[in-house]
């Protein structure tokens, strides 16, 4: 099983753990996403007590103002009823500015938390993902075209001694190079197969279960 061992880690039962593991990193971040844009949100409950201390204020001025016709004191009452309405509409005005302005950045925070640290994953793996993917099902397709094409043999052949390690190739050639030279390039291009996560059409294990299998020198 070595040529699996040394398969691409984006198809076959690798890319599967992956694309799980993704999925599950990318919900992660998303449910950190929305417990963060809910709690920032939650602070808008601020603004609300500042709007309604606002209101209550305003309510005060206008009852203060009732007493301008009160002789001696009234104008002194009307100018102090005329502050507290001045204060009252300005506390109500940055209440509902602070509200839209938090609900705003829980927004934006949201977005940033669920983006951020999923985007550059995302835009790294599914190019590789989909590249050797679609790798993968030209081989196979070519695979069920030209079964037994020598000179697709050594096609593959070529692929597995240019992308594996030169022990994984020695447990089916002694001389990889020679073996594609003359021709014995079978095993080589089983091997790619199983680096591939493919097998034959009709095989049932044949060389992929014999593991120690080489050609002849």
């Amino acid at each position: 099983m070595d040529g699996e061992r040394y398969g691409s880690p984006f198809i076959g039962r690798s890319a599967r753990v992956l694309d799980i593991a993704l999925v599950l990193w990318v919900a992660l971040w998303i449910g950190f996403a929305v417990a963060v844009a809910i709690d920032v949100h939650n602070l808008s409950s601020l603004s609300d007590t500042l709007s309604s201390s606002g209101r209550a204020l305003g309510e005060t001025g206008r009852a203060l103002r009732q007493l301008d016709n009160v002789p001696f004191v009234g104008s002194r009452v009307g100018a102090i009823a005329s502050r507290i309405e001045e204060v009252a509409a300005s506390a109500q005005a940055s209440g509902e500015e602070s509200r839209s302005s938090i609900e705003r950045l829980s927004v934006l925070l949201g977005i940033a938390v669920a983006l951020i640290p999923t985007i550059p994953i995302l835009a790294l793996y599914l190019p590789l993902r989909r590249s050797a993917t679609k790798d993968a099902r030209a081989v196979r397709k070519s695979l069920s075209r030209q079964q037994g094409d020598p000179l697709f043999d050594e096609f593959l052949a070529r692929r597995a001694a240019q992308s594996l390690p030169f022990h994984v190739l020695q447990t089916v050639s002694q001389n990889p190079w020679r073996d594609i030279a003359e021709g014995k390039t079978g095993p080589l291009a089983d091997l790619e197969l199983r680096r591939l996560g493919l097998r034959r059409p009709g095989s049932s294990g044949g060389v992929f279960g014999r593991r120690g299998a080489r050609a002849n020198p």
